[in-house]
């Protein structure tokens, strides 16, 4: 009779070892995952900064909001005009003024791996020029929005699934 229990002690040992393995392989799991969710929160309130500082500089610069919609989605300008920075004389145009804001804007996005652009909202597209507003976009990882914001959002506003960016409107 105790012959056959030889071996017993180290099956409930191979069993409490596999059970150990799968907790571990499943804690694991939910560590990698809390880890890119943070990521993702992370960058989505570092485009947020990004954004609402730009649709702010927007705001105050109601007369060169015009300027605006090129500007961002051209090329980052390298250079900062210094008739804007203490504004004592005329020097300082609307014009100006917006080129410097899309500049600190695009240099802040980029140090966050941030990618920017302006479009007329979706939606918008069959109301008169005058009455059409602006959306402010920024996107990251693989979306990319440097021509156009299809892999972002599609014609009728709804975000595209597993795209990583955030719309804004600029009024």
């Amino acid at each position: 009779m105790r012959n056959s229990q030889n071996g017993v002690g180290l099956m409930e040992v191979l069993v409490a070892l596999l059970l150990l393995a799968v907790g571990v392989l499943g804690y694991t799991a939910l560590q990698v995952k809390a880890v890119e969710a943070t990521t993702e929160a992370t960058q989505r309130s570092q485009a947020l900064f990004v954004l609402k500082g730009l649709a702010e500089s927007i705001r105050a610069n109601n007369a060169g909001r015009n300027v605006y919609l090129g500007l961002v989605n051209a090329a980052v300008p390298e250079s900062v005009n210094s008739e804007c920075i203490n504004p004592e004389g005329t020097e300082c145009t609307s014009a100006i003024l917006a080129r410097d804001d899309v500049r600190q804007a695009q240099v802040n996005a980029r140090n966050f791996g941030i990618h920017l652009r302006m479009e007329n909202c979706p939606g918008t597209a069959t109301l008169p020029v005058g009455n059409r507003r602006n959306c402010l976009f920024a996107a990251w990882g693989e979306t990319d929005i440097t021509q156009n914001v299809r892999q972002c959002m599609n014609n009728t506003g709804i975000y595209v699934v597993g795209s990583n960016c955030i719309m804004m409107e600029a009024y």
